[in-house]
């Protein structure tokens, strides 16, 4: 299920998604991978489990930050909300410089300390109202957003637009020239309010568009694709695809309980 953002998080925020647990006792094998923002989420279930790079989570309100590479994950089916951001929302609502937070899964306690507990009070006494959850999240979000007012996104907001038109394939050089940025700051601010290089963030746009056609034409030509999206050759292109996906090109069908492509269809609807 999704949820529209309010008019004045629209440019912060995707939106919110709420995800209904199956069978919570079961563990998955989730395949995460980046898709060029973070995730805020709260698990409703009060039991549950999480396993990320042979380390156990048992918290319930957690911030993912930017991936920039594939990530296996297991997980019981959970009950989740989510908090879609856009590439620099994340550093805007919440005022952490994003590369500290860059391929982590941490406990938004962790994060912002005890000006979080009474939000998460809330959460956890309406854990089995959703939308009264998305509610309560909108509030805070809100909140945030009025505290950190003077944090502006603008420069690198016009930067990530520029890199989405191009599909991921803008120069650098001409990136920084029509944003009137130099290298050096341009590299900053993607640092601080994105989490990962400017470069870094067109691989991870021109990836997703790939896999996308990928999905959508299955009879597509690698060829093709090399050659309008940037790829230097068709092992370039493999290779690229892999370390972003975890599965090559050809294996795109075996990722059936991928997490960030569940809640892109719930947010596409």
């Amino acid at each position: 299920m999704f949820y529209k953002p309010h008019p004045a998080l629209e440019p912060y925020i995707q939106g919110f998604v709420v995800v209904y647990a199956t069978d919570a006792h079961v563990l998955y094998n989730i395949d995460l991978f980046p898709v060029g923002y973070g995730l805020l989420s709260f698990i409703l279930s009060e039991q549950h489990q999480l396993i990320s790079l042979n380390r156990s989570y048992n918290t319930r309100f957690n911030f993912t930050g930017q991936l920039d590479h594939y990530r296996l994950i297991k997980a019981s089916s959970l009950s989740v909300i989510y908090v879609l951001f856009k590439p620099f929302g994340a550093y805007k609502l919440l005022g952490v410089p994003q590369h500290l937070l860059k391929n982590e899964s941490i406990a938004m306690q962790d994060i912002l300390g005890n000006a979080v507990n009474e939000v998460y009070a809330k959460l956890v006494d309406h854990a089995d109202n959703p939308a009264k959850e998305v509610e309560i999240l909108q509030e805070w979000l809100l909140s945030q957003l009025r505290d950190n007012n003077k944090i502006d996104t603008n420069r690198v907001s016009l930067a990530c637009d520029l890199i989405t038109e191009s599909k991921g394939n803008i120069s650098i050089q001409e990136l920084n020239s029509l944003c009137c940025m130099s290298k050096s700051s341009m590299e900053q601010y993607f640092k601080d309010q994105i989490g990962v290089s400017p470069k870094m963030y067109s691989r991870i746009i021109r990836f997703n568009e790939t896999k996308k056609i990928l999905k959508e034409a299955t009879n597509k030509s690698w060829i093709e694709i090399v050659e309008n999206h940037g790829y230097y050759d068709q092992s370039h292109f493999i290779h690229e695809f892999k370390h972003f996906f975890g599965y090559s090109p050809s294996q795109i069908h075996l990722s059936f309980k991928n997490l960030a492509e569940h809640i892109s269809s719930i947010k596409s609807v």
